[in-house]
């Protein structure tokens, strides 16, 4: 069995010289984290609303710096300021992480990807209007916006270990359910964007049978149903195990939000369906499936960096 990693870290700064326990590390790093989920929800909340055609140019809204802030508009527009909010916080974040564990290299490279991921979303941001929201665009924002999201997760925890920390072998089963979950989101953009919400009027059937009637739409529709189905399989195996093996109170009570969310998720999915594809809905949905991601990805990134006792006793 390979040996525990021992990483070593100096020279940390966890306040601002001068302004004392004000403005810490751990402050910034869980605000940014919470923003860049809350801009993941607003940019839901752009495609339920059909927003994201509402300013035609980028950097600019109608050629504007501060366009006429209504219907539509108020909703893209409100993305972008708070895109360059977030995106600031990020940069800062990131920033500071690496100067407070300049020795760490998982803390390093992670702040280094957080940044090259801020990046990527600016310009596939902007590529996302100049082709009028296209799907595969539109899904590839948020993806490159969920991996941002669990990357923070890990530079926060990370950036913020005791000063020597034993990690450990990589969690396997949590991350193979946290890639099923990033999975289901970005396929349900996909649908969503093209049109395929409402390609069967039922649910669990499909049209009152077990398989998909055909067509493109039907089949995209009928794949999303059945990789909720998979990772529905991935979850339970993921809690039982936890349940069997954990000893770790924190990683136990993150699986369990886990399942918990899922099950919230898979009856919000439903009643996208019955309610006929209701705005509120969606970004419910959005919402959910969202931070079902960011919980796998701490649990992922919490038993990494802190392997404790892996066999619990009863």
């Amino acid at each position: 069995m390979q040996k525990p990693a021992v990483i070593e870290t100096a020279g940390r700064a966890n306040v601002v010289p001068g302004l004392g326990g004000l403005f810490r590390f751990e402050y910034l790093a869980i605000t940014t984290v919470l923003l860049t989920y809350g801009l993941i929800l607003l940019g839901g909340a752009v495609r339920a609303t059909d927003s994201g055609t509402a300013c035609p140019d980028w950097p600019l809204c109608h050629g504007q710096v501060l366009p006429r802030l209504e219907g539509h508009v108020l909703v893209e527009y409100s993305h972008r300021l708070v895109a360059s909010v977030v995106g600031v916080l990020i940069f800062a974040t990131a920033i500071w992480a690496w100067r407070r564990n300049r020795g760490d290299s998982l803390v390093s490279r992670t702040a280094l990807v957080a940044v090259v991921l801020l990046v990527a979303q600016v310009l596939v941001g902007a590529a996302t209007v100049d082709t009028e929201t296209n799907a595969s665009v539109v899904a590839l924002h948020l993806a490159i916006a969920l991996s941002l999201l669990a990357t923070l997760i890990l530079l926060g925890l990370a950036a913020s270990r005791p000063r020597t920390e034993i990690a450990g072998q990589l969690p396997v089963l949590p991350i193979v359910v946290a890639l099923g979950a990033f999975a289901l989101v970005i396929s349900g953009a996909y649908v969503s964007q093209e049109g395929a919400g409402l390609a069967y009027s039922d649910w669990p059937l499909f049209n009152g049978k077990l398989v998909s009637a055909g067509g493109r739409l039907a089949d995209l529709h009928y794949a999303h149903r059945l990789l909720a189905a998979g990772l529905g399989v991935l979850i339970m195996t993921l809690a039982a195990a936890t349940w069997r093996r954990e000893s770790r109170l924190i990683v136990m009570a993150a699986v369990g939000v886990a399942v918990a969310m899922y099950v919230a998720q898979v009856f919000v999915g439903a009643a996208n369906i019955w309610l006929t594809l209701a705005t509120p809905l969606r970004i419910l949905h959005l919402a959910l499936a969202s931070a079902l991601w960011a919980v796998l990805a701490f649990t992922s990134a919490w038993s990494y960096l802190s392997p404790g006792t892996k066999e619990r006793t009863t």
